[in-house]
C-alpha cells in the first residue's frame, strides 16, 4: 500500500484528502508541522508528500544552509533533506497567496490550488504515485498494458501499440483510475477540454479504436451501461 504524508494543519485539506483517497490503496497520515513532518518522513518513508505551502511561511527548520534560489528556509530545508529530495514525490497545495513560493528552483513535482476538488486531488495523487521505470521515466502498468507517461508510448504484452495523441490521453486517463466509471461528458471535459464542442460520440469512437488496438486476449475497457466507460481493475 502506498504511503501519503499530508503536511497541513488545515482541517478542510485533511477532509478533502481523506475523502479523495478513501477508496484507493493508499495509507494517509497527517502532520501539522514541517519539523514533525520531516521526522515522520525519515522514519515512515512516504511515497508522496502532500505539502501545504502555507506551513512554510512561519516555520524554520535547522539545516546546514539553503539551496540557492529556494524561497523560505523551512521549505528549503524540508525539500533538500535526503529523506525527501529525489526519493519522495511532492504535490503542493498552493493557495493563491502562496504561488510565489513555486519558484523554478523549488523541487515540487505538481501543485493544486484550493478549494480542493476531490476528483482532481485524487487523480493528481494517483499520477504522482505511479512508479518510476528506473530510467527517470514514469510508467503506469495495468495488467499487460504499460503506459510510459514521459515517452508517450504504450505497449501491450511487450508489443508497441500505435495510438493517436487523443487515444493515448484517453487511455492514460482511464487507466489512471481503474475500476472507476466515467460518463462520456466527464471524459470529454477531462481529455478534450471544456472548450471542445464535439458530442459524446467522439468518446465512443475513440474507445472503440483503443479497444481494437489493445484488446486481444484480455478486455481492458468496460462499457458501464447508462453511464460511460471504465478501465477494468486488473
Amino acid at each position: 500500500m502506498q504511503r501519503v504524508l499530508l503536511l497541513s494543519g488545515n482541517a478542510a485539506y485533511a477532509a478533502a484528502a481523506e475523502s479523495a483517497l478513501r477508496a484507493e490503496s493508499v495509507l494517509l497520515r497527517q502532520e501539522a508541522s514541517l519539523v514533525g513532518g520531516l521526522v515522520i518522513a525519515r522514519k515512515w518513508r512516504p511515497r508522496l508528500l502532500l505539502l501545504d505551502l502555507g506551513l512554510s511561511l512561519g516555520e524554520e527548520i535547522s539545516a546546514p544552509g539553503r539551496r540557492a534560489g529556494m524561497t523560505g528556509g523551512g521549505l528549503a530545508a524540508l525539500l533538500r533533506d535526503p529523506a525527501i529530495e529525489n526519493t519522495v514525490h511532492v504535490l503542493a497545495i498552493a493557495a493563491p497567496e502562496h504561488l510565489a513560493l513555486l519558484a523554478p528552483s523549488v523541487p515540487i513535482d505538481d501543485f493544486i490550488v484550493p478549494p480542493l476538488d476531490n476528483e482532481e486531488l485524487r487523480v493528481r495523487v494517483l499520477r504522482s504515485l505511479w512508479h518510476d521505470d528506473g530510467d527517470g521515466g514514469t510508467v503506469l502498468q495495468r495488467g499487460g498494458v504499460v503506459i510510459d507517461l514521459e515517452r508517450y508510448t504504450v505497449t501491450v504484452d511487450g508489443a508497441v501499440v500505435d495510438l493517436t495523441y487523443k487515444e493515448y490521453e484517453l487511455l492514460a486517463f482511464l487507466a489512471g483510475s481503474p475500476g472507476r466509471p466515467f460518463t462520456r461528458e466527464a471524459l470529454l471535459d477531462r481529455v478534450w477540454g471544456y472548450d471542445y464542442y464535439g458530442g459524446a460520440r467522439t468518446v465512443d469512437v475513440h474507445v472503440r479504436r483503443i479497444r481494437s488496438k489493445i484488446e486481444g486476449r484480455r478486455q481492458y475497457i468496460e462499457t458501464v451501461r447508462n453511464v460511460g466507460y471504465r478501465f477494468i481493475d486488473v
